[in-house]
Order: C-alpha cells, then structure tokens, then sequence
C-alpha cells in the first residue's frame, strides 16, 4: 500500500515537472554550416522565393517562406519580385532517430541467501523517448545565372518535433554570420509558447 501510494505521487510530480518544462524558454543549440558559390553574397540584396515541384502543394510552405523572409529581413535582404538579385529557396525536414541519452535497463547480479548467483531485473518501467532531428537550409541562387550565392543549414536535434516553432530560432542560427561561410554551433533562445509539443 505505501509503496502503491508512492508511486502515485511519483507519477504526480513528473507530470508537474513536465508541464512546467513546457512553459519554459527553451535553448536550440543548432550545428550550423555555410557555403559561399560562385556568385557574390551581398548584403542589401533583393530576393523572391521559388519552389520545387515538391513543395507547391504543400499547406505549410507558406508559414516555412513568412519565417525565412523575417530571418533574412534580419540580415538586410529585402523581399521583391521584380528582378531580384537573388532566387531563395528554404527547405525544412525532420527525421526520428534514436534517442542518443537512452540507456536501456539491465539487469544487476545478486547472491541469494543459498549462494545462488542470479539476475535482477529493475522494476522501474524504462521507455525510450522519442528524439527528433529538425534540419533547415536555405539557398540563395544569382536571379540571373542562377549560380549559387549562399548556402546555410542549421540542425537540431531533441525530443521535441514542434519543428515550426523550432524554425525561427533555426534560421537565426542559420544566417547569423551571413554572407561568411564556416561550421559552428549556435544557440538561440526560444520563448515559451502554448504551441509547445512533446
């Protein structure tokens, strides 16, 4: 009976922690990496959007190019569909993965009264929590020749898959150092938000 009533409070105070981690900031650490082609990467430039055939019948393209025109806005690129300097196109996935933290149970070796060597199992339930990778890379393309100017990609990877939320602090990462190519790790604070899934 006691234990019974302990668990119970057990499962009260993760179910709390849980909700409460779900109206925290959260930290997107995304390993980013960028490329420079062979057409010049300017600041000030213009740009419009363009899709593959993949994506025109997609409902969230539109939300995915609102996001990425308010990163790139950040960086001084303004958006135009008259002759713009640039051709941009953004591409979003995500992937599940295994959980790199998950230490399945094993069992434990135990000397019973007899002597007897045998296994014991924890009896605690351990369940894998599902880990997701989130990748965002953008492309921005000379309107003209159509040779690559920049190519950026920020990656995260967690147990959350809210990937449009994940998206804004993505590109940030993504296009932080713009027009400069490299590898690096940044971290970009995330709001709380209701929209927040596990």
């Amino acid at each position: 009976m006691a234990l019974d009533l302990w668990f119970r409070r057990a499962l009260l105070v993760l179910a709390a922690a849980a909700l409460t981690g779900c109206a925290l900031p959260r930290m997107i650490d995304s390993d980013v990496q960028s490329f420079v082609g062979n057409a010049p990467a300017l600041t000030g430039a213009s740009y419009r959007f363009e899709r593959l055939p993949s994506q025109a019948d997609d409902a969230n393209q539109d939300h995915i190019e609102a996001l990425a025109q308010e990163a790139l806005d950040h960086i001084g690129l303004q958006r135009s569909d008259t002759a713009p300097r640039y051709l941009a196109q953004v591409n979003l996935s995500i992937d599940t993965m295994r959980n790199p933290h998950y230490r399945p149970p094993r069992p434990r070796l135990v000397v019973g009264a007899n002597g007897a060597v045998y296994e014991e199992w924890p009896w605690t339930l351990s369940v894998e929590t599902p880990w997701y990778r989130h990748r965002v890379q953008l492309l921005l393309r000379d309107g003209g020749t159509g040779q690559l100017a920049y190519e950026p990609a920020a990656v995260f990877e967690g147990p959350w898959r809210d990937t449009l939320n994940l998206l804004p602090p993505m590109l940030e990462a993504a296009l932080k150092d713009y027009p400069l190519p490299g590898k690096r790790r940044v971290v970009v604070e995330l709001p709380a938000t209701n929209r927040s899934e596990r």
